[in-house]
């Protein structure tokens, strides 16, 4: 299967795309092609919405290319379009019905129809519409089955200090949280004191938003002892989530980042959700949140509480789950594709 990924160049965005391709991998090869599309100027959306919606035939492909600047596209045919994130909805919709191949969205359409799509992926269903897929959890690009093989691989080469860790997932400023010294602090305290409690070292992994200033933070106020391994963005670690994870007994992650909370999720460990002092996220984001607490996947504890009182961990239950959720998904995309 040829599958045109169409990004517009937000991580987090193609990481969704990713998940639902690792999906369909389950079920057939398949053939990645990654279409850089950049809506040009925000008022285009009410336009190209308008265009969509009213007008039924195949649009013109130059007209698309005056509110998107557009990666050149693949020479290879295409099978299906995948995207994921607002802004490429109209191009996915429109390259979908010009090509005629069937199409895959992750996220809010805001008043696109649904029609346009073969199946749309969604934490929260708006209507009854058939073509919506309704999830537990966002698409995951982690590769579950390597999460022990590489789990071995990983502690045979860190030695003895990689028997026994916990993962610290650090995210950054976004999404509604901030961070500021005493939540830096309070998170160099909670993992100092886990150590101490339970005889564990960290593996320490930081991500695009955390910035070189706060890693510098975090190295200068962290006691190096602590430490299994550690993978620094911006020093340009490689970061393998089938390895850290893999051998992670348990993860703790800053709740700022979805993308590593479905990742924690997925790897089916404990995983406790960290905010800072400063977390105000819109009520989308709140409801995904609690939408993972409510069925358990996670626990949500405040930084600055939690650092001051470790032993609260010693109690907190979290489900791991039994079915994948990767399983799951290509199950229903190859229903709702006719490849099953």
């Amino acid at each position: 299967m040829r599958v045109w990924v169409l990004s517009d160049d937000q991580p987090g965005h193609y990481n969704l795309s990713r998940g639902v391709v690792a999906a369909l991998r389950r079920l057939q090869p398949v053939e990645e092609y990654r279409v850089t599309t950049r809506l040009r100027f925000g008022f285009g959306r009410n336009i190209l919405r308008l265009l969509l919606n009213r007008v039924r035939g195949p649009l013109p492909y130059r007209l698309l290319q005056v509110f998107y600047a557009i990666d050149a596209l693949p020479q290879a045919e295409c099978d299906l379009i995948v995207s994921a994130g607002g802004k490429t909805s109209f191009a996915n919709a429109w390259l979908a019905r010009l090509w005629q191949v069937p199409n895959v969205f992750t996220g809010s359409l805001r008043r696109l129809s649904p029609d346009h799509f073969r199946a749309v992926l969604t934490l929260e269903a708006p209507d009854e519409s058939p073509v919506y897929l309704p999830l537990d959890l966002p698409p995951c690009a982690l590769d579950e089955g390597a999460l022990e093989r590489q789990a071995a691989q990983f502690r045979e080469q860190a030695g003895p200090g990689a028997q026994t860790c916990w993962c610290m997932l650090v995210g950054g400023d976004g999404a509604g949280y901030r961070y500021r010294e005493p939540d830096w602090r309070a998170l160099v305290t909670l993992m100092q004191k886990l150590t101490q409690l339970h005889g564990i070292r960290w593996l320490l992994v930081t991500s695009r938003r955390t910035g070189a200033a706060a890693e510098q933070r975090l190295a200068g106020m962290l006691d190096e002892a602590v430490l299994a391994a550690q993978c620094l963005y911006s020093k340009g670690d490689a970061y393998h989530a089938e390895s850290w994870l893999g051998i992670a007994e348990r993860v703790l992650v800053t709740e700022d980042s979805m993308t590593m909370l479905t990742e924690a999720i997925c790897a089916r460990r404990p995983v406790i959700s960290l905010r800072p002092q400063q977390s105000l996220p819109d009520a989308r984001y709140q409801r995904m949140v609690q939408r993972f607490v409510e069925r358990g996947f996670i626990r949500r504890l405040a930084l600055n509480q939690v650092s001051g009182q470790p032993e609260m961990l010693n109690d907190v239950q979290c489900r791991v789950l039994e079915v994948s959720p990767q399983a799951v998904l290509s199950r229903q995309l190859g229903q709702r594709l006719g490849l099953i």
